[in-house]
């Protein structure tokens, strides 16, 4: 369309913060903000039911800031696109994006590309930078927004925080060149670089489970973060069953002795501090990790019969709690409850309709259903 004269070509591991930063420099605008005004200028005047969608600070452009007006977020995006030349999709799909765990508060995630992002690792006030890679090419790699990475992965160094010459953290966003801190001071004449690799992305393999994706690794972080923050990840690594085995049963010994409620009234939930719907949000945590906590539930379920005594196999769970221990979805649970497969274990008020937090199904029924259709594929002989 013409709206600037010199296009960009984009590089594959570049955030969109970065892109804009540099149409500015090729189209010699001073500052962001200038380039920002006329987006908007020609968008309210094209698009007006977009233009406010398109935000004029740099650091809040990226979709996943946008919360009611992501919709509107991402078609502004589409219109740049084809304003400044560049290829369909291109922005989106380096942009961090929302995922679909739209409830999951503190273990909320973003996307980008193929992947997925706990929120909280996402960098928000600086921004730090690999000296060698900038030297190379002058843009903004997207794993330096994590910050679980604090080394290059391709230079075996550690990303620089602050500058040298002022000791402010480093923001580009700020700056407006990656290569220069805001006080001016000039980082490619950086000449120390201290060697460094971050040992949780060396860890490519986990008890001969396989190779870990980035998304994996760092659910794994948030997981360990979460519940053994007091354990480096190898010490957790080596003992993963044995750790979670036993956080449970702290857990239910701890909470069953505190339960004001006789146990066939009480969540399973609130006797594990919601250990089960804290790790579902989890989007991206390894399959094996989730299975051996199903298998310990299920443990804990069926180890004592059914009497006229409640035990912790009659506590309640809810849709979202019996999805992990099946390895179903929510969906697989409700039609398993429609069928009459699996029946409620207290009654409901709206028959036919169960929100998927409600706690309303037996542990023990669910742990039985559980070695019937999970897709988990247990062994009760390896128990």
């Amino acid at each position: 369309m013409g709206f600037l004269p010199n296009s960009i070509h984009l590089y594959p591991d570049e955030t969109v913060e970065s892109v804009l930063l540099r149409l500015c420099k090729a189209n010699h605008f001073e500052r962001y903000i200038d380039l920002s005004i006329e987006i908007r200028s020609w968008l309210e005047e094209h698009h007006p039911t977009i233009a406010g969608a398109f935000p004029v600070a740099l650091d809040a452009v990226n979709v996943y800031h946008a919360k009611q007006s992501s919709a509107k977020r991402v078609q502004s995006l589409q219109l740049l696109e084809q304003l400044v030349g560049l290829p369909r999709f291109s922005l989106l799909d380096i942009s961090f994006k929302h995922t679909n765990a739209i409830d999951a508060g503190h273990f909320a995630e973003v996307r980008y590309k193929q992947i997925t992002i706990p929120k909280s690792f996402v960098r928000a006030s600086s921004v730090p930078v690999c000296i060698a890679c900038l030297r190379e090419s002058n843009y903004v790699r997207f794993d330096w927004h994590i910050s679980k990475v604090t080394c290059c992965e391709k230079h075996k160094v550690k990303l620089l925080i602050n500058c040298p010459a002022c000791n402010a953290p480093l923001n580009y966003m700020i700056s407006e060149d990656p290569s220069h801190c805001v006080c001016g001071f000039n980082l490619l004449e950086t000449t120390n670089s201290e060697k460094g690799a971050d040992d949780w992305r060396r860890r490519i393999s986990f008890d001969q489970q396989g190779s870990l994706s980035i998304s994996e690794q760092l659910a794994l972080l948030l997981f360990l973060e979460r519940y053994f923050s007091h354990l480096e990840l190898g010490d957790f690594i080596g003992n993963y069953k044995s750790l979670i085995d036993k956080h449970l049963q702290i857990l239910t010994s701890k909470n069953i002795l505190l339960a004001t409620e006789k146990i066939n009234r009480v969540s399973f939930s609130s006797l594990t501090d919601n250990f089960l719907g804290d790790v579902a949000q989890i989007g991206s945590l390894p399959n094996f990790i989730k299975q051996h906590i199903a298998n310990v539930v299920i443990e804990l379920a069926l180890e004592t019969p059914r009497s006229t005594i409640a035990n912790l196999g009659d506590s309640l769970v809810s849709m979202r709690d019996a999805a992990l221990i099946t390895g179903s979805t929510i969906d697989d649970i409700f039609r398993l409850y429609e069928s009459g497969i699996l029946v409620v274990g207290k009654r409901i008020r709206n028959v036919g309709r169960i929100e998927s937090f409600n706690p309303v199904f037996r542990l023990r029924d669910v742990a039985a259903i559980a070695l019937s259709y999970s897709r988990y594929g247990y062994s009760q002989s390896a128990w």
